[in-house]
């Protein structure tokens, strides 16, 4: 590959990601503005960060513009100035996203599972996330003093180790990456799901493995420009990852929300996956959000007392009721609100329910 191309491939890969994960965005969007009807702060959040991840691809773009993948002494000094400008504006964007994306699918854990100490560490992984998003961010736009060095290489300035900076930034960032990831999982394992329903809703929060790799396919690019004298001509392969890196965030973070929608496009298949399934399953209804998709819901009375009263004693001629039903919402046919109340009429199908009398056993009964 010549010089020249050098940095165009990276814009063009960077284009590419960037449309992409702006299609799934919009079907996230459309998901939830014409099927649920109702509009969450997370969705607010990672539209921040497709702004970012736009601003992301333009910066390098610009950066091509001045010579980006040519030799710094082969381009005008004015020309490199405003190559290095929209790179220091690529780092502030490119923080910024990560740490949007993460916190975004952190309040989707928080609206998806409601156990307490499973929302105590989720609200102190999204503090930690948001106090290192601010630190990254604030440390790239304040990456020399003056300011205005980090382009111009005007002197005296003071500026942060590169190598120190953009290493334990990028080490704390896949920490987390997997942190987030793992964090859902033992809830996961523990639903009444068929194994196949199972593996699917963990496959469904674990694609965003993917972040975490192409994370640590940017460190060899990063021990690469972090060292550079050579910026213009060594940036991109790290830009290329910085961007890719941003839009799988992105569209990992967008693909738990489309069930709805593929309901709604290939009902039959989406049907017939349900009604293969076993045992009594589902996930974790959202808090404070009206139910578009569950696959079933379970639910168990025991006659004069609470199904949570595990102390209870059955004695002679006590009667224990268990009942068991399984509902599959199908799609939801009207949701609005009204004066701050959410109404909705939605279209169910009960598929089965059963109920058990069990006697109990004891001195001849």
């Amino acid at each position: 590959m010549s010089i020249a191309q050098h940095g165009m491939a990276a814009l063009a890969i960077s284009c590419v990601f960037t449309a992409l994960a702006f299609c799934i965005l919009l079907l996230r969007l459309y998901t939830r503005l014409f099927i649920i009807r109702y509009f969450r702060f997370d969705e607010y959040l990672i539209i921040l960060a497709m702004l970012c991840s736009i601003a992301l691809t333009a910066a390098i773009g610009v950066q091509v513009r001045y010579g980006m993948g040519k030799h710094i002494s082969d381009i005008d000094p004015a020309d490199t100035s405003s190559s290095l400008k929209a790179f220091w504006i690529s780092l502030i964007v490119y923080n910024l996203s990560l740490g949007v994306i993460k916190s975004s699918i952190l309040l989707q854990y928080l609206n998806v599972f409601p156990p307490r100490k499973f929302r105590i560490a989720c609200w102190v992984i999204l503090a930690i996330v948001v106090g290192y998003t601010i630190w990254t961010v604030c440390a790239s736009i304040f990456f020399c003093i003056p300011v205005d060095s980090f382009w111009t290489g005007r002197q005296p300035a003071r500026c942060l180790n590169r190598y120190a900076m953009w290493f334990t930034n990028a080490s704390i960032n896949i920490v987390s990456d997997f942190v987030i990831i793992l964090l859902p999982m033992p809830i996961i394992r523990s639903l009444n799901l068929a194994r196949a329903q199972k593996r699917a809703l963990i496959g469904v929060f674990a694609v965003g493995g993917f972040v975490c790799l192409v994370s640590i396919f940017r460190l060899q690019s990063l021990v690469k420009i972090s060292t550079s004298h050579d910026e213009t001509y060594d940036n991109p392969p790290a830009a290329t990852w910085s961007s890719v890196e941003t839009n799988i965030g992105i569209i990992c973070s967008c693909l738990p929300c489309l069930r709805p929608l593929m309901t709604r496009v290939f009902p039959s298949i989406m049907s017939s996956g349900q009604r293969q399934s076993s045992g009594v399953g589902g996930v974790y209804h959202p808090r404070n959000e009206p139910a578009t998709m569950l696959r079933s819901i379970g639910s168990e009375a025991e006659a004069g007392g609470s199904e949570w009263n595990k102390d209870s004693k059955e004695g002679k001629g006590n009667i224990r009721v268990l009942t068991e039903v399984h509902v599959r919402v199908e799609e939801s046919d009207v949701l609005e609100r009204e004066d701050g109340v959410r109404k909705g009429n939605m279209s169910t199908r009960s598929e089965n329910s059963t109920e058990t009398l069990v006697r109990g056993i004891g001195n001849g009964t």
